[in-house]
């Protein structure tokens, strides 16, 4: 039996991934504390939908201009310093957001911080990760860190709606920056050793247009559904479920079902085509965002959220895998290093986010009915998720 268990999990992590694997463990705990309740804090201060999607709308538009530097951050000072100097843009971030209420001004200066969180923190973390994964196990050490993350995803919900019903977003905004700095002790206790090149700031912009990856760029554009997921999803199921608890207490129980699924798709990833996994998954999920159409209780935000999240989960292993693979396989070829790819992911990321939000806006801004305008957006996500099957 220990065996069997044993034949799901990676064997041969290395310093690096380790580290990697407790610090990003951590970090997202402290994201599941407060990342759902993002959005739903702005909306429930009087933001409405549209001004909503343009707080997104400059954070991801700067990220765009911003994620190249990021890179060259990484490269010059090494991917531990770069992810470290973002878990405090973390922690300012959250700072900035809770004071908004106060200071209305915060509003517009909140997005500029995020998007320096994003630019030291993503590009990084991609790197470091691609660099020194094992490749022939990939999947497995991919999968094992999704439901590590998956398992605090389980307890954040449901903590972060007991410390919000009795104390507040202050404190939990303050528990989660404590848990954003002790993160970095893993990685910031032993020294890196990088010797990196440097790369032009516009590499990263002629790598993304290009011919030759317009296929990859438009896959990467499916991110979008992201940013229904992360944003209108929350607040659509705030109204649904009325009791913060309650609401947590959902995603949790949805979170720890797929938990138990994708240490199972790592193995599979790393033991069949990628892609015919990844489709699968695309298919399942648009599915599910078709599905969110005819929610409207408890019962149905839970069979839905579980749904998502195991489709997600199948599309999030191999994909990144994948990339990862793609990465290593120009460095080795001497074509691009790890960080051009990283990049260029990350980039086509930004670019379906920014297509998102605009369409989101546009449908909010033109149809007053508020609940048919939730429906249009997860009828979008469904579609930009089939994009996942280009890559």
């Amino acid at each position: 039996m220990l065996h069997f268990v044993k034949s799901f999990l990676p064997h041969n992590m290395g310093r690096q991934v380790k580290e990697l694997f407790v610090f990003t463990t951590l970090i997202n705990f402290a994201l599941a504390l407060v990342m759902i309740f993002e959005p739903i804090y702005l909306y429930k201060i009087g933001y409405g939908l549209n001004e909503i999607m343009i707080f997104y709308f400059m954070v991801y538009v700067l990220y765009f201009i911003l994620a190249p530097l990021g890179g060259k951050f990484a490269h010059y000072f090494g991917y531990e310093q770069s992810m470290f100097v973002g878990s405090v843009f973390f922690i300012i971030f959250y700072v900035s957001l809770f004071f908004i209420a106060q200071y209305p001004i915060l509003f517009y200066i909140t997005p500029v911080i995020f998007a320096l969180q994003k630019m030291f923190y993503w590009p990084a973390y991609h790197a470091n990760f691609a660099r020194f994964s094992d490749q022939r196990e990939e999947g497995r050490e991919i999968s094992t860190l999704t439901a590590a993350v998956s398992l605090v995803f389980v307890a954040g919900p449901v903590l972060a709606g007991f410390i919000v019903s009795g104390w507040g977003y202050g404190a939990l905004f303050t528990v989660a920056s404590v848990i954003f700095l002790a993160a970095n002790i893993p990685t910031l206790m032993t020294s890196e050793h990088l010797s990196l090149p440097s790369f032009p700031y516009k590499k990263a912009y002629s790598d993304l247009f290009s011919r030759e990856n317009r296929k990859s760029f438009f896959g990467y554009i499916g991110f979008g559904e992201e940013l229904v997921v992360m944003i209108i999803w929350p607040i659509f199921i705030s109204i649904v479920i009325a009791d913060i608890f309650d609401l947590g207490l959902v995603v949790t129980l949805a979170t720890l079902i797929t938990t138990l699924v994708v240490v199972y798709i790592g193995k599979l990833t790393d033991s069949i085509n990628k892609r015919k996994v990844l489709s699968l998954g695309s298919y399942i999920y648009a599915l599910a965002w078709f599905f969110r159409i005819f929610i409207v209780n408890t019962v149905g935000v839970f069979f839905v959220d579980t749904l998502s999240r195991l489709g997600k989960d199948i599309i999030s292993v191999p994909l990144i895998a994948l990339s990862y693979q793609k990465a290593k396989d120009q460095e080795a070829s001497h074509k691009k290093v790890v960080m051009n790819q990283v990049l260029f992911f990350e980039m086509g990321l930004i670019v379906g986010k920014v297509l998102a939000i605009v369409a989101v806006y546009f449908l909010t801004l033109l149809i007053a009915d508020e609940a048919l305008a939730f429906k249009l957006t997860f009828i979008l996500a469904g579609a930009m998720s089939l994009l996942y099957m280009l890559l």
